[in-house]
C-alpha cells in the first residue's frame, strides 16, 4: 500500500489545525473574490468601445458525480452517485427573449458608467467570411468540473445577430471535442477583433454569460465511505465561465472572470425526480460501501427542472442586471 503511516499522520494533523482555527479565520481562508482581473490596464481610459461578442448560454443538462474511495478500509473502491438535470418547461421565444433582457442590462450598465458604444459595423466587415458564428440557439457541450459535465444552448440578440466565439472562451464551450472549422473561426474572431481595436482606437468589449438552472451538493473523497449528490431548484450566473474579455488599442487583452456564483432566490420552477419516467419526491441520492471496503454500489437519477416561463425570465433579467454589476466594476471611462 502507498499510503504510509507517516503521510496518514501529517494529514490528520493538517485537518486537526483546521478544524480548530476560530470561526472567523477559517471563514477568511475560504473566502474567495467575486472576479478576477487579468491584465487589469487594458480595462482602464474606455470612454468609447465597441461590442464584439455577447452571448448567454443556458444550460439545459447538467451531471454532477461524487464517489466514496472508503480511505484505508475501502482500498480506494467506493460507490458512485450521479445527479443528471434537465431543464424544461421553456420554448426558444423565451431563451431569445432573456437573452434581450441581458443585453438591454449589459448595455445600460456600460452607458450608466461613461461609455460609448459605437458603430460596430466595421469590426463585422473585420470578421470576413473567415468567421462563422454559431447558430442562435445552437447546443454545446461543456465541461464544468473534473468529473461534471453540461450541456448549454448559445444565443446572441437581434442586433448582434448569431453568436460570435472567441478563442478566450473555446476552452469553456467545446466541451473537449475537436472541431477544425469551430477552431479555426474562433481564432480568427479574436484576431480580427484584436486588429480591428488597434486600428481603429477603441476598445472591443465581449461578454458571455452562462446562467445555469440547478444547484447540486455534492459529498465524497478518498477518505469517505459514502458518497452523496443532492440538487435543487436554483438560477445563478455559472462561475469561471461568465466573463467580459476586451481586446485594447494598445494591443493587450484584459479580462474579467467571475469566481463565485451570482445567485437570485425566489421559485422559478418545480423540480421532480424523473428517474425510469416516474415523478417522485426529490431525494438525496446516496451510496455507502460495506463495512469491510469492498466495491460499492453505483446509483444514478434524473431530475426534472420544469420553469415557469414568466418567474424564469423574470429572474434571468435580475440576475443578469447584477452579474454584470460585479463584471463591469472594474472598467473604468
Amino acid at each position: 500500500m502507498s499510503f504510509d503511516r507517516r503521510s496518514f499522520l501529517i494529514a490528520s494533523a493538517s485537518a486537526a489545525a483546521l478544524a480548530a482555527l476560530p470561526v472567523p479565520a477559517l471563514a477568511a481562508k475560504k473566502a474567495k473574490l467575486p472576479v478576477a482581473l487579468k491584465n487589469p490596464a487594458a480595462l482602464s481610459g474606455m470612454r468609447q468601445a465597441v461590442i464584439g461578442s455577447f452571448a448567454v448560454g443556458f444550460l439545459t443538462e447538467r451531471v454532477d458525480r461524487a464517489k466514496a474511495g472508503g480511505g484505508l478500509m475501502g482500498g480506494g473502491f467506493g460507490g458512485k452517485s450521479t445527479a443528471r438535470s434537465y431543464l424544461a418547461g421553456l420554448t426558444d421565444t423565451d431563451f431569445k427573449d432573456a437573452t434581450e433582457a441581458a443585453y438591454a442590462a449589459f448595455v445600460e450598465r456600460l452607458t450608466a458608467m461613461g461609455i460609448t458604444l459605437g458603430d460596430r459595423q466595421g469590426l463585422v466587415d473585420a470578421y470576413g467570411t473567415k468567421v462563422k458564428p454559431l447558430p442562435n440557439g445552437e447546443e454545446r457541450s461543456l465541461i464544468t468540473g473534473r468529473d461534471d459535465k453540461a450541456k448549454a444552448r448559445l444565443f446572441s440578440p437581434a442586433a448582434l445577430g448569431d453568436p460570435v466565439v472567441l478563442m478566450e472562451w473555446l476552452g469553456m464551450l467545446h466541451g473537449g471535442s475537436f472541431d477544425f472549422s469551430f477552431n479555426m473561426s474562433v481564432g480568427q474572431a479574436s484576431m480580427a477583433a484584436k486588429t480591428y481595436a488597434k486600428s481603429s482606437s477603441q476598445p472591443v468589449i465581449n461578454a458571455l454569460l452562462l446562467v445555469d438552472f440547478a444547484d447540486a451538493d455534492s459529498y465524497g473523497g478518498f477518505f469517505t465511505t459514502s458518497s452523496a449528490v443532492k440538487v435543487k431548484s436554483s438560477l445563478a450566473a455559472f462561475p469561471e465561465v461568465s466573463q467580459l474579455t476586451v481586446f485594447a488599442p494598445g494591443g493587450k487583452t484584459g479580462q474579467v472572470i467571475l469566481k463565485e456564483p451570482v445567485a437570485m432566490g425566489g421559485d422559478y420552477g418545480t423540480i421532480e425526480d424523473t428517474t425510469g419516467g416516474t415523478a417522485k419526491t426529490v431525494e438525496t441520492i446516496s451510496n455507502v460501501i460495506g463495512f469491510l471496503g469492498g466495491v460499492g454500489t453505483n446509483k444514478s437519477r434524473k431530475y426534472t427542472m420544469t420553469a415557469d416561463p414568466q418567474r424564469w425570465r423574470d429572474g434571468v433579467a435580475g440576475l443578469s442586471q447584477e452579474a454584470f454589476a460585479r463584471l463591469t466594476a472594474n472598467l473604468s471611462a
